[in-house]
C-alpha cells in the first residue's frame, strides 16, 4: 500500500506535477517583481512631490531639499534614478542658491 502511494506521488509528480508546481513557482516570481516595480514607482512619486513642494513653498531649506534630492536623483541602488521633470526645477533651484551639488549631473 504504502509502496502504491509512492509511486503514485512520484508518478504525479513527473506528469504534470511538476511543470505545474514550475509554472505556480515562475509566476509566483513575477508577482512580487510587479509589486516592487509598483512599489518603487510609489516610492519615486512620492519623493518628487516632497521635493518639488520643498523646494516651492521652502527654497531656504537647502540641507532638506538636497538629501532628498540626492535619493530622488542619484541612480540605483543608492537612489531612484531621478526623471526630466525634476531635473530642471532642481536646476534652477541650485543655479538660485548658488549650490552645485557633486552627485547631480544635468545636461
Amino acid at each position: 500500500m504504502r509502496d502504491t502511494i509512492i509511486v503514485a506521488v512520484i508518478s504525479a509528480m513527473t506528469s504534470g506535477g511538476v511543470l505545474a508546481f514550475l509554472q505556480f513557482l515562475i509566476t509566483r516570481n513575477d508577482d512580487k517583481q510587479g509589486i516592487r516595480k509598483s512599489l518603487k514607482k510609489l516610492e519615486k512619486d512620492g519623493l518628487r512631490t516632497q521635493l518639488l513642494l520643498l523646494i516651492l513653498l521652502k527654497p531656504d531649506e537647502q540641507t532638506e531639499i538636497l538629501t532628498l534630492g540626492e535619493r530622488y536623483f542619484v541612480k540605483p541602488p543608492g537612489g531612484l534614478g531621478g526623471n526630466w521633470y525634476m531635473t530642471s526645477i532642481f536646476k534652477s533651484w541650485c543655479d538660485e542658491h548658488k549650490l552645485e551639488p557633486d552627485w547631480f549631473k544635468s545636461e
